[in-house]
């Protein structure tokens, strides 16, 4: 059974103590080199792409040998370190493996280059084709969303980590993300849980933007997970 926690950057930060550069160079050497064998898969023989083998093969939702990840952690690029930190700090004390996508997965964005390469690109232009493009672009989101379903549901556990990076908007009680990727996991990752009732999360410092963006409110999603310190990521995994 799914079930979510959310922490913050400040928590994890205060895990980095008790772990090494040896640490964290053998977990990060686990992460995969981008794959070559990704290209038979998008210039298929037959001219049709098979979208669940291009998932499986390319987003996996699980180990090598077919064993579901314990627990998935969900972050904003940009706290890509933290969730690093994270990721070997619970495989090191707490013998439970993690999913972070930027060690298990490709980059969606090469595998649409790859994609587009070879089926929008017009040459005579020397641009791409707006309408094929969206098109590639809607089936490659399409998969990354079901692979990101497929190890969400498999995990045992989900963590986000709150920061001012994926949760950027804050007022009040309304916390919002201007991430498609990240209201997506969390409205996975509130689905999937157990119902039962859960406590406040304390607040943040409202940033604001200065760009046309998307913001998605995840208030409620959140309000659903239990938030963890320190002292909960030791007692919570025995």
């Amino acid at each position: 059974m799914n079930i979510a926690f959310r922490t913050n950057t400040d928590v994890v930060k205060q895990l980095a103590g008790m772990v090494t550069k040896n640490d964290m160079n053998s977990i990060l050497c686990k992460k995969l080199q981008f794959k070559k064998s990704i290209r038979p898969l998008v210039i298929p023989e037959d001219g049709i792409i098979k979208g669940d083998t291009l998932k499986d093969s390319y987003f996996p939702s699980n180990h090598f040998d077919g064993s579901n990840y314990d627990v998935f952690i969900s972050h904003s690029h940009n706290n890509e370190a933290e969730a690093n930190l994270l990721a070997v700090w619970l495989e090191k004390y707490k013998n439970v493996s993690c999913f972070v996508d930027s060690f298990a997965w490709g980059s969606a964005d090469q595998l649409l280059r790859e994609i587009d390469d070879k089926y929008c690109y017009q040459k005579h232009k020397k641009t791409y084709n707006y309408y094929k493009r969206n098109f590639t672009t809607s089936h490659v989101h399409a998969i990354l969303s079901m692979a990101l379903l497929d190890t969400i549901q498999r995990c045992k556990y989900c963590i986000f980590i709150e920061s001012s990076e994926s949760v950027p908007l804050r007022s009040k009680l309304k916390k919002e993300t201007l991430s498609p990727w990240l209201y997506e996991e969390i409205k996975f990752m509130q689905l999937l849980q157990p119902r039962r009732e859960m406590g406040m999360f304390s607040e943040g410092l409202e940033k604001a933007i200065d760009s046309c963006k998307i913001s998605y409110n995840v208030s409620s999603e959140l309000n659903e997970f239990p938030f963890l310190d320190v002292n909960c990521f030791n007692s919570l995994f025995h």
